[in-house]
C-alpha cells in the first residue's frame, strides 16, 4: 500500500486525474460488459429456426421462437413476422427502427473509452514534463553542492505520469476496439437475419400467387371444356 501511494505521489499532481480516468474506465468497461449481455445477443440458432418455420408456413411459432430469446436480432425477426402482410418498405423501416433501440443502448459509453485512451498519454506526458522541469530546477540548486541524487530520484519519478497515461490508454484502446468490434458484430449479424427472413416471406408470397393463379387457370379450363361438351352433346 505504501509502494502505492509513493507510486501516486511521485507522479506529482498529474496522477490524481490518472487516477480518476483509471477508475472511470474500469466503471465502464464493466458496464459495458454487462450491457453487451444484456442488449447483445444474438441468439445463436434463432434464424436457422424461424426461417425454416416460415417456409412451412407455421408463423405463430416462428414468432413464439423469437419472443422467448433476448437481443436485437430476435426482436428485429419478431417485427417481421408481425408485420409481415405489409409492404416491404414498411417492414424495414419498423426493422431499422427496433434495431435502433438496441444499437444505441450498445453503442453508449464507449467514446467515453476513445477519449480517455487519448488523453490519458497526453496527461502522463504533461506530467513529466513538470518533473523534468523540476529536476533541472533541482539541478541548477544542487551544482554547487556536488549532490546530484536528489535530481536523478527526481527525474525517475518523472517518469510515473507517463508510465500511467499509457497503461491507461492501452486498456481504454484495448477495450475500445473490443466493444466496437463486437457492435459491428452484432449489427451485421441483426441486418442480415432480417432481410434473409424477408426474402423468405417474399418468396412464399409470390409462391401463394402463382399458386392461385394456377387453380383460378385449372378452373377456367375445366368450364371452358365442361362448355364444349354441352354444345356438342346438343
Amino acid at each position: 500500500m505504501s509502494n502505492l501511494l509513493h507510486f501516486i505521489h511521485g507522479g506529482g499532481v498529474v496522477m490524481y486525474p490518472l487516477l480518476a480516468l483509471s477508475l472511470a474506465t474500469v466503471v465502464v468497461i464493466v458496464e459495458r460488459l454487462i450491457a453487451f449481455r444484456q442488449y447483445g445477443g444474438t441468439a445463436p440458432g434463432l434464424l436457422d429456426s424461424v426461417l425454416l418455420l416460415s417456409r412451412q408456413g407455421r408463423y405463430d411459432d416462428a414468432l413464439e421462437a423469437c419472443r422467448g430469446r433476448r437481443g436485437p436480432l430476435a426482436a428485429c425477426l419478431a417485427v417481421v413476422l408481425e408485420h409481415r402482410q405489409q409492404p416491404v418498405r414498411e417492414i424495414e423501416r419498423l426493422v431499422e427502427e427496433t434495431g435502433q433501440d438496441y444499437f444505441i443502448r450498445l453503442e453508449q459509453m464507449l467514446p467515453a473509452l476513445d477519449t480517455t485512451a487519448t488523453i490519458s498519454p497526453l496527461l502522463g506526458l504533461l506530467g513529466t514534463i513538470a518533473g523534468m522541469i523540476g529536476a533541472f530546477n533541482a539541478i541548477a540548486l544542487q551544482t554547487h553542492h556536488g549532490n546530484t541524487d536528489s535530481v536523478l530520484s527526481g527525474v525517475g519519478e518523472a517518469l510515473y505520469a507517463t508510465a500511467t497515461g499509457l497503461i491507461i490508454a492501452v486498456i481504454c484502446f484495448a477495450a475500445y476496439n473490443y466493444f466496437t468490434a463486437r457492435y459491428r458484430t452484432i449489427t451485421a449479424q441483426t441486418e442480415q437475419a432480417a432481410t434473409k427472413l424477408i426474402n423468405v416471406l417474399v418468396e412464399r408470397h409470390h409462391e401463394a400467387r402463382a399458386g392461385h393463379g394456377r387453380d383460378n387457370h385449372v378452373a377456367q379450363s375445366a368450364g371452358e371444356e365442361e362448355g364444349h361438351a354441352v354444345q356438342t352433346a346438343t
